[in-house]
């Protein structure tokens, strides 16, 4: 009876033990999926990032460029105003 009961622990602990190495290896393999993923996200949120910072410049140079076509035709707005005739730029 004794060496049943030594033999049944025996291959319980080790059936424990092969459970948790097969638990750690699909940990491992998830983590490492995991880690794929974040970086695979990084990446791209990184692009994506500079893309915004491209186009922030981009909407400033365009609002600079607005200002200045708004000043000029205020310019002829008011030279209309005052009865001067506005020179055609070349």
């Amino acid at each position: 009876m004794e060496k049943i009961i030594n033999a049944a622990t025996i291959l319980i602990v080790a059936a424990l033990g092969i459970a948790g190495f097969m638990v750690m290896n699909y940990t491992t393999e998830s983590n490492k999926v995991t880690a794929d993923i974040a970086k695979i996200q990084s990446e791209h949120k990184t692009r994506v990032i500079q893309e915004i910072g491209l186009l922030t410049a981009e909407v400033r140079n365009l609002e600079k460029d607005v200002d200045k076509i708004l000043e000029v035709i205020k310019k002829i707005e008011r030279d209309k105003k005052n009865g001067k005739k506005t020179q055609k730029s070349r």
